[in-house]
């Protein structure tokens, strides 16, 4: 629920950007600039540590319900 809330709040918060792109003066898009300059650092970083993640993490997946974290004790089995 949390993260369908915080994937909600993201895709209103681009939307308000690009708006925001569209009809304000030249002279203060330069102020969303800074946004892209923080988003082309910060996204290489995670896409690295998310593809680390994905390496080290177990690939054994629960029989039943196909999860990796299960904690259901019928899949326990």
């Amino acid at each position: 629920m949390v993260g369908k809330i915080f994937v909600t709040l993201i895709v209103l918060l681009a939307i308000a950007v690009g708006v925001l792109a569209v009809y304000l003066p030249r002279d203060q898009v330069v102020q969303l600039v800074v946004f892209r300059e923080f988003f082309d650092v910060s996204l290489p970083i995670l896409a690295f540590g998310a593809l680390i993640k994905y390496l080290c993490c177990c690939g054994k997946k629960c029989g039943s319900c196909g999860s990796m974290n299960c904690t259901n004790k019928e899949c326990k089995k």
